[in-house]
């Protein structure tokens, strides 16, 4: 009995081992499974690899931007200069069934001591220049998008808005405080080589941190003819009697039509770019009846390898000096000079000519960047002053970017304006 009794127990201890072997290499087996699954994720399409849990499968977002800013403006008595910084945080969910979240918080605030002002609403009383970075924490991004298609795309809640190169309608990011639009856009491209849009907005957050009313619908189409060429067709209809443009009416409503034209010829080792633009300004929504101004722009140069150079010529137009072409939503950076003077445009409207140089030394990731302005009046050609800008950008460590940039406004002899330099030198970290 005692040998049964032991041959049961022996069998006993063999099926125990055995089980428990066929439970570790279960354990092991989904070990490896998970593994095996969170690195296939990692290669396979995100539609494909997130439909179980969008949001455990999506991505965080953190952007760090501390900036030094200095600037000289002879109508000031003391000299603007300290350390800003933004910080944004988020979460993008992966898609699951078409559908997709985006939540961002900003924070913006200066760094150590401050010698500078940076409220719009004391920009005549401060002895120092206006840095219109103000301290903010809120809210930034935050919509949900379905795109179950490539044909189809639908975002809604509170959204960065760009459109084309930004010259009417932009997130004016140069600032650390985004412009940001509250409303719901649709864009398709289910015709070939086209892409139609709509939104409409009836919230902007602006570079102040301020949240204003207002009814802006844009319409977009847009279509490649061939490659490396495009041609677009908008009507943006801007209702909001106060915008920011600082005109001294009472509604400063506005609607705009306009085309553009953009691509660039190739020969060789050559590339030509080149930019066509044209639109008209008229009232909108109540907008008072001196709106009435053209916009065009015509541009191109020549490429080769890392080094461009161009020349191009911008009108925004004036009423006979009594109202010069506005567009209070564009990215005020990217146009008529880095040190704001031209923020709004004059009544007598601007003719702008520049001239770009842009050299990169790619091994190292050294951009340098340069423009030369010169600015005249559209009634009455008078000397609105010159303008130039440089600057060198270096990136490194994938998500990293310093860039140095100045700008020299001198004025003109056609009307009473500030001197103006300003610096710039910027840190951003993107993950």
């Amino acid at each position: 009995m005692r040998i049964d009794g032991g041959r049961f127990a022996l069998k006993r201890e063999c099926q125990d081992e055995k089980r428990k072997r066929a439970t570790h290499a279960r354990i092991l087996a989904a070990l490896l499974a998970s593994a095996l699954v969170s690195v296939t994720a990692c290669r396979a399409s995100e539609d494909i690899r997130t439909e179980a849990d969008p949001f455990s499968a999506g991505r965080p977002i953190l952007e760090l931007r501390p900036r030094y800013n200095r600037i000289d403006e002879s109508a000031k008595p003391l000299l603007t200069e300290g350390f800003t910084y933004r910080a944004i945080a988020g979460w993008r969910s992966a898609p699951w069934h078409g559908w997709r979240v985006t939540a961002e918080a900003i924070n913006t605030d200066h760094i150590g001591r401050k010698r500078f002002n940076d409220d719009g609403a004391q920009f005549a009383t401060s002895p120092y220049p206006l840095l219109p970075d103000p301290r903010y924490s809120g809210a930034n991004q935050l919509y949900v998008e379905y795109a179950k298609t490539d044909a189809f795309h639908a975002r809604i809640g509170r959204q960065r808005v760009g459109m084309d190169n930004h010259r009417w309608i932009s997130d004016n990011d140069f600032r650390q405080i985004p412009q940001l639009f509250d409303g719901l856009e649709l864009a398709t491209t289910a015709l070939a080589n086209t892409q139609l849009s709509a939104s409409h907005f009836r919230r902007v957050r602006t570079t102040s941190g301020i949240v204003n009313r207002l009814e802006l619908t844009l319409l977009h189409a847009a279509y490649n003819p061939f490659p490396g060429h495009a041609l677009a067709a908008y009507g943006y209809f801007h209702d909001q009697p106060v915008n920011g443009a600082f005109t001294g009416f009472a509604n400063s409503s506005y609607r705009v039509a306009g085309a553009r034209a953009e691509g660039a010829f190739h020969a060789a080792d050559l590339h030509f770019p080149y930019t066509l633009e044209a639109a008209k300004q008229r009232p909108f929504a109540g907008g008072d009846e001196r709106i009435d101004a053209r916009y065009w722009r015509l541009g191109g140069g020549v490429a080769w390898r890392d080094l461009t150079l161009r020349y191009d010529e911008e009108l925004k137009s004036s009423n006979n000096g009594r109202y010069g072409l506005q567009m209070p939503l564009t990215d005020f950076y990217a146009f008529n000079g880095w040190t704001l003077h031209f923020f709004n445009t004059p009544f007598q409207g601007l003719r702008d000519r520049w001239v770009t140089l842009r050299a990169g030394y790619l091994p190292a990731n050294l951009v340098f960047y340069a423009e030369a302005h010169r600015f005249r009046s559209d009634f009455r050609d008078l000397d609105f002053g010159r303008e130039t800008d440089v600057g060198l950008s270096w990136s490194f460590m994938g998500g990293t970017v310093v860039r140095f940039q100045h700008g020299r406004y001198e004025p003109g002899s056609g009307q009473v304006a500030p001197r103006i330099h300003k610096t710039w030198i910027t840190l951003t970290y993107t993950y």
